[in-house]
């Protein structure tokens, strides 16, 4: 074999080795893990005929739910589907929906129907949907440089409101 034949055969060896590691999916972004917890409100103390404790038990039934991340990110666009809705149609209508148009604070944890510094809601004058028991959701979470998600249904009535 001649130094041509050699060239073009270790060439050839790492296209394809380099389009092996391509499609492996090596150069893409690895996904946000997102830890889901659901909490009961905390109660509040108000005098039982204010109009604050009439507010206070219409909310008693709403969840608080915490989004974790391992670490700071700066996010891009938070979104919150009915799972049912978005595994059909991919541009379902969210519940809650938040964009950045420059720069969010990096954060480490979201809670659902809060703002967050740097970003506002897609639709002026939306705000988020009371989240339904027993059904499921999908929270999709974008960065910068990745995105994640993460489902979660919430079960039944919290303890504080079933008295």
């Amino acid at each position: 074999m001649n130094k041509k034949t050699v060239f073009q055969t270790v060439l050839l060896v790492a296209l394809v080795g380099f389009g092996i590691y391509l499609a492996c999916g090596y150069f893409k972004p690895a996904k946000i893990e997102i830890v889901c917890t659901v909490h009961p409100p905390r109660p509040m103390r108000v005098r039982p005929n204010s109009p604050q404790a009439k507010r206070r038990a219409q909310e008693q039934n709403q969840f608080n739910i915490a989004f974790g991340f391992p670490e700071k990110y700066p996010l891009k666009e938070i979104k919150v589907v009915r799972l049912d809705q978005f595994t059909t149609n991919k541009y379902a209508l969210p519940v809650w929906h938040l964009i950045s148009e420059s720069n969010s604070t990096p954060t480490k944890v979201i809670i659902y129907g809060q703002g967050i510094r740097g970003m506002h809601l897609a639709l002026k004058g939306a705000r988020p949907e009371t989240l339904e028991t027993n059904v499921a959701y999908r929270l999709l979470v974008t960065t910068p440089s990745t995105e994640g998600e993460c489902d979660f249904k919430l079960n039944g009535v919290p303890e504080t409101a079933a008295r």
